[in-house]
């Protein structure tokens, strides 16, 4: 019993950390600088659209 409840907790928590990773992705994504158009841009927009957000979206990408 005991193992099921901290399986299924360790899963909330993954999947939590996840989508706070995507949003925190798209919400960069959003606010960059669209002029010109650097890495940055085109590294969260991508991974926003292919759910890799939810590893990108912690992660500062600098514009030059």
């Amino acid at each position: 019993m005991k193992e099921g409840l901290v399986l299924a907790i360790c899963g909330i928590a993954l999947v939590a950390l996840a989508t706070v990773g995507e949003i925190k992705c798209i919400i960069k994504a959003v606010k960059c600088n669209w002029e010109p158009v650097d890495k940055s841009e085109i590294i969260y927009t991508g991974a926003a659209l292919t759910g890799f957000g939810c590893i990108v979206g912690y992660i500062d990408i600098q514009d030059k």
